[in-house]
């Protein structure tokens, strides 16, 4: 409850005052919460109902009560649903869930290609990596303490090296498509199969590996429809408190972050113009991205109105063009109507 102020409430709306009554809440309480929503008007901050101030309703339901426009509508859209196809088919195959058909936009969007000097750098972080999970691994034995990423290092063994030197030159020479299979990856790395399913999923831990399953779609006149399980398709990349951890790591320049926060800023006001059921497919899935682009959004409703109010008339500034001012014979401007003759 809030502190009981000698305040009236003659000012609060007799519906929203009917209905704090109602639940109990004292006149003094209200009064006080009415108050609050006075100063939260004065000084431009965002304006909560008078039910979640005196704590009657949570605060999730009025979250985007202080966002802007083109903020909301990004915050409202759904993320698309992954459809499952886990399972067998009628032709008694089995496929696992989440797979992605070969061909689809989805597996075009998640290739990755390499340059040459990317492939360069990329196999000198590895090999940094590798050397200093060796050195954290022999610091473990002798009983010092680590860090939990320090410790999550340690996980990066030769034969995990091995095999994403040999991906991230595939991902170059291939020009990101890399989708070696199983057997493959032992020919590739002269490994058991149980030594390359636990290669690959230490360095999907370590954020080192992605991939995604993909599938073979078939229909002929003869053996009808079909699925089948394909390979995967890989792609890698160095995290950043790895980055860190081995003296990689090079903060962006002021002028990039400027240049990167403008096209994120052009690409949510984007999303926000066009109609709902295509600002749901070309949002993210990742919720880290769809988070960027919101905070994006009302970064750019905020420029815009701050750019609005400073657009003041001023000596030696044309006013703006104010239709009904027009219409009624005056100046749009009453500071330079009067200071003329």
């Amino acid at each position: 409850m809030l502190l009981a102020l000698d305040i009236s409430v003659a000012g609060v709306p007799a519906g929203a005052l009917a209905e704090l009554r109602a639940l109990g809440i004292v006149d003094a309480d209200i009064a006080a919460a009415h108050e609050l929503q006075q100063r939260q008007r004065a000084c431009g901050a965002p304006v909560l109902p008078l039910a979640v101030i005196c704590g009657v309703r949570p605060l999730e339901r009025v979250a985007k009560a202080g966002l802007s426009q083109t903020a909301s509508r990004l915050i409202g859209v759904k993320p698309r649903a992954r459809i499952s196809r886990g399972g067998t088919h009628v032709t008694r195959r089995p496929v696992w869930a989440n797979s992605v058909r070969t061909g689809d936009a989805a597996e075009v969007e998640f290739v990755r290609p390499l340059s040459f000097d990317q492939l360069k750098e990329l196999r000198r972080a590895i090999h940094l990596m590798f050397n200093r999970a060796r050195d954290l691994a022999s610091k473990a034995r002798q009983g010092d303490e680590l860090t939990p990423e320090e410790h999550k290092l340690t996980l990066l063994t030769r034969s995990c090296r091995d095999m994403l030197l040999r991906i991230a030159d595939e991902l170059r020479y291939r020009k990101g498509w890399c989708i070696p299979s199983y057997e493959t990856l032992m020919r590739w790395t002269r490994l058991g199969r149980r030594t390359v399913k636990y290669s690959l999923d230490r360095l999907r831990e370590l954020g080192l590996l992605e991939w995604i399953r993909r599938y073979d779609y078939t229909r002929d006149s003869q053996h009808g429809a079909r699925s089948e399980q394909t390979s995967n398709l890989y792609r890698c990349h160095v995290p950043q408190w790895i980055a860190k951890m081995i003296g990689l790591f090079s903060p962006v320049p002021d002028d990039e972050a400027q240049r990167r926060a403008e096209g994120l800023e052009l690409h949510a006001d984007m999303l926000a113009s066009v109609g709902p059921i295509e600002r749901r497919r070309l949002m993210p899935d990742d919720p880290a991205q769809r988070a960027a682009l919101i905070l994006a959004a009302e970064r750019s409703a905020n420029r815009q109105a701050s750019d609005a109010q400073t657009r003041e008339c001023k000596n030696g500034i044309a006013p703006h063009i104010d239709l009904y001012s027009l219409s009624k014979g005056k100046r749009s401007c009453p500071s330079r109507a009067t200071s003329q003759p």
